[in-house]
């Protein structure tokens, strides 16, 4: 019998007025320690020190998960790797979703989402980032010190090692579509790689100053640079020229999926730029830079959505830039979000709270439309949606990693949520 599912999505007017129905939805609170900070390429787990579902027996995802069905939403499955608990902080899906690999603190590991099997478990090699090929053959490391490392996908056995930013500071960017890498360095470089092809695509002098965040266009054709020295560079990487300049004190910036928009994280304000004309159009005034720490625009240019070290997510008209509404308890030092294949559902997760699934339908309704996931731990890191749309990825900051999906009726007898 799989355990309950997750409560179905409900209409709540304001946070205080459902209290009740919160309790009844998630495990009692439980005290949490405080995020280690580790050096670059490392994360420090936290203590085993908070209950976890156990994991079920394994179910298929039996279809893409959408709002029709999001109440059907259950535990299909837990992935673990051998040895001692350790966090995994970097992961890949395959372009198709069957597969996943990811780095701990250890080893470099892959399993098989289809039927949970761990394909492989190998030394970590300092990596820092991971990425799968365009192909699903191969997957790709990048270490402290970046260098690119190939793996065949299927034994995790390594195939090659490219020499691929030697002045990489940690600032990437992946064009999955493609499999074109980004590394920026510390001396203001760009290097862009096809690693399918192990071939170096372009070396751009771009800034004087390191590198801190670099961005892809949703077609892989632009690619957008912040630097310390106090300017964001739009590039046509291919022919090494930069298209636009802002100055711009920044953490991060990021394209719509139209590529009509450039949103740049600055400190107490989001601004919205054109990026063929490097024209300002909209000035979001969002609080402390740490407000900046999620910046993401919805699959269909609608909306913003930012937030950091507050309780909630602040979501926004991406062309008014007027303010639409607050995601309450969505927000925290570690948080993660991350939109449905249809973009009608998003997920949320904050270390130390709740993981939630919002109807994005009604992002502009007085009354949101929500509901927490009893996961059965308060450490959850990251959240993610597989390519195929099958599988809502939660990794846990104490090491398992949850998979949760719409089961195969022909597999599973669902227990009808409480």
């Amino acid at each position: 019998m799989m355990p309950a599912i997750a409560t179905r999505l409900r209409t709540c007017a304001v946070l205080v007025g459902i209290s009740a129905v919160l309790a009844a939805c998630n495990p009692q609170p439980v005290a949490v320690p405080t995020p280690t900070v580790a050096p670059a390429g490392t994360f420090v787990p936290q203590a085993r020190d908070v209950p976890t579902l156990p994991p079920p027996q394994w179910t298929n995802a039996g279809e893409t998960i959408t709002l029709n069905n999001a109440p059907r939403l259950a535990y299909v499955g837990r992935l673990d790797a051998q040895g001692s608990p350790s966090t995994v902080f970097a992961y890949a899906f395959s372009p198709d979703g069957a597969r996943l690999v990811g780095l701990n603190n250890q080893q470099v590991i892959g399993w098989n989402l289809i039927n949970g099997a761990l394909l492989f478990n190998t030394d970590r090699l300092n990596a820092a980032q991971i990425y799968y090929g365009a192909d699903k053959d191969e997957f790709y490391t990048v270490d402290v010190t970046g260098q690119i490392r190939v793996f065949n996908a299927e034994s995790g056995v390594e195939i090659q090692a490219l020499n691929g930013q030697p002045a990489f500071n940690g600032a990437a960017a992946y064009d999955r579509d493609n499999g074109r890498l980004a590394l920026g360095g510390s001396d203001g470089s760009i290097k862009v790689w096809d690693v399918a092809n192990r071939q170096s695509l372009a070396t751009i002098t771009a800034h004087t100053l390191p590198i801190i965040n670099l961005a892809f266009s949703d077609d892989g054709e632009r690619l957008v640079s912040v630097s310390t020295e106090g300017s964001v560079k739009v590039w046509d990487w291919r022919a090494r020229q930069s298209t636009a300049e802002i100055k711009a004190t920044a953490s991060k910036a990021v394209f719509s999926p139209d590529g009509s928009q450039l949103a740049i994280g600055e400190d107490r304000q989001i601004s919205i730029w054109n990026p063929q004309t490097a024209t300002l159009t909209n000035t979001l005034t969002t609080g402390p830079r740490a407000m900046t720490d999620v910046l993401v625009y919805s699959p269909d240019n609608a909306y913003i959505i930012n937030g950091g070290s507050v309780q909630s997510l602040t979501v926004w008209d991406s062309q008014t830039g007027k303010l639409v509404n607050t995601l309450p308890g969505a927000g925290g030092d570690e948080n993660s979000i991350t939109f449905s294949q249809d973009g009608n559902l998003l997920a949320t997760s904050v270390l130390g709270g709740d993981v939630i699934l919002w109807d994005t339908t009604k992002l502009r309704d007085d009354a949101l439309a929500y509901a927490p996931l009893n996961v059965g731990t308060r450490q959850i890191l990251y959240t993610d949606w597989s390519p195929d749309g099958f599988v809502l990825l939660l990794i846990d900051a104490t090491g398992p990693v949850q998979l949760w999906g719409i089961p195969s009726l022909a597999e599973a007898t669902l227990t009808p949520a409480s």
